[in-house]
């Protein structure tokens, strides 16, 4: 009887310990974004001279900073870039200015304003 009883309290203090609905929304969408980063990560890297040496910051969705060495192995210094697709990488100085500026804040600006 004791075990019994042992056994339904445990057990009942456990069913107060799972994550609320609104933490699961809140993981799963931090690993959504998480995945999403490596994707653009990885699309960006193929476009590099030395894949292996970007650095990555300000990231927000398939949008970011990268910088990297270029064929002499010096850091170029960070450039924007947007990489929504495999067919579709744009770092900033591969179009002119003005037309990255404006697909920067139809799809980087905007999102990361949602968020």
């Amino acid at each position: 009887m004791k075990k019994l009883l042992v056994l339904v309290i445990v057990g009942l203090s456990l069913v107060g310990c799972g994550k609320s609905e609104v933490e699961k929304a809140k993981a799963k969408a931090e690993m959504t974004e998480i995945k999403v980063n490596r994707f653009g990560h990885e699309r960006v890297q193929n476009q590099l001279k030395d894949a292996r040496s970007a650095e990555f910051r300000n990231e927000v969705s398939y949008c970011g900073e990268v910088n990297a060495k270029n064929s002499f192995g010096a850091y170029t210094g960070y450039k924007r870039y947007i990489a929504p697709s495999d067919a579709i990488v744009i770092i900033q100085g591969d179009i002119s200015p003005a037309e990255f500026e404006k697909i920067w804040k139809e799809h980087c600006v905007s999102y990361a304003n949602k968020y």
